[in-house]
């Protein structure tokens, strides 16, 4: 006799009897702790019985399924996680992270990327603000907004269209297009470059992200919300040619070795040991400067030994974080600062 499960037909209509009370019960959507404890409990002793009657009933069937491998993070349907998704990291740190991919990847481009929180959470905008050639696809744009006008003229809003003028907004200087999220449906509206490179940006930024957010049931549970905007309301975007410029800080040329194929061009100049983080390791961190272009980077290395799991599972957490390992360095490189990321704490 249990207390949640009534009239269990199966082994599938168990796993379905469980997702239904998580969604009702679980803390995280206003549920109580010691109910969901008392349905886990049952769940557990119910598992391994409808799961022998389903492999007795259907031998071509099997299952090796357990009761814990089938309970979901997500307790609606369509709940997902992105690959770089890491609980430890702030709003702030994934914006900061963004920036520098942003720039580094796309030099001759310029993204506005903003971080806020609220008492319901908090957001990241990006806002694409110039770029190096044209991203509209102009005919596309002006044949979309015929056909808004037609629809106007007809008092039909629901119709195909594009109630923009692309062309004017960008001559006046006044091009502000608040996407929230590059969709495949606005496709048609931009150059194949434009649109690729939106959409890697936009990716870039869900990857750290969550959504497990049911809107029927009025239940919303994400990492963050996002946006995404061409221009902004007070300032438009531009199309500025240019070239990706190599920084240069000191007039004179810098000393440099040549390198083999394997090595990172790199000078360090001051180290700094931080303590204890949240893992329990201590890191060596030394500021660098990249000599093929002059800009900044860190080296971080671990000071306790680890064993293979653990080095692997450091590697994780360090790429999630924004770095990668150089084997000649003997060290992850990272493009900004992570001291407060590692440490919890800003470096002196």
């Amino acid at each position: 006799m249990t207390n949640y499960f009534n009239n269990v037909t199966s082994l599938e209509d168990l796993k379905n009897q469980f997702k239904a009370l998580a969604r009702k019960n679980h803390p995280d959507a206003g549920g109580n702790v010691e109910t969901m404890k008392e349905i886990n409990c049952e769940y557990d002793a119910l598992f391994p019985i409808w799961k022998d009657r389903h492999n007795t009933a259907e031998p071509q069937n099997q299952t090796t399924e357990t009761a814990d491998s089938t309970r979901r993070r997500f307790y609606t349907e369509w709940g997902w996680e992105g690959s770089r998704y890491n609980s430890s990291m702030s709003t702030t740190d994934i914006s900061k992270a963004i920036k520098i991919y942003c720039k580094e990847k796309y030099p001759t481009w310029k993204f506005s990327v903003t971080s806020k929180y609220f008492s319901g959470g908090s957001s990241i905008d990006i806002s694409v603000m110039e770029a190096p050639e044209q991203i509209f696809d102009l005919a596309a744009c002006r044949k979309a907004y015929a056909e808004h006008l037609e629809n106007k003229k007809m008092g039909y809003y629901g119709g195909r269209g594009l109630g923009m003028d692309i062309e004017k907004m960008l001559a006046d200087d006044k091009m502000h297009w608040q996407l929230h999220s590059i969709r495949e449906r606005d496709k048609e509206y931009f150059t194949e470059y434009g649109f690729s490179v939106l959409s890697d940006v936009f990716a870039f930024m869900q990857s750290y992200n969550f959504d497990d957010s049911d809107s029927m049931i009025d239940y919303f549970h994400c990492n963050f919300y996002e946006s995404f905007d061409i221009g902004k309301w007070n300032k438009g975007f531009k199309v500025v040619p240019k070239t990706a410029r190599i920084k240069n800080k000191s007039t004179k040329p810098a000393k440099t070795r040549v390198p083999t194929p394997t090595q990172e061009n790199t000078t360090e100049t001051e180290n700094t040991v931080l303590p204890d983080n949240k893992s329990g390791y201590t890191y060596k961190i030394t500021k660098g400067e990249d000599t093929r272009d002059g800009s900044e980077l860190w080296l971080v290395r671990i000071n306790e030994t680890l064993d293979r799991a653990a080095y692997a599972a450091e590697n994780k957490a360090m790429q999630e974080r924004g770095g990668y390992y150089s084997k000649f360095r003997k060290a992850f490189i990272f493009r900004f600062d992570p001291s407060e990321i590692l440490t919890g704490k800003k470096a002196a």
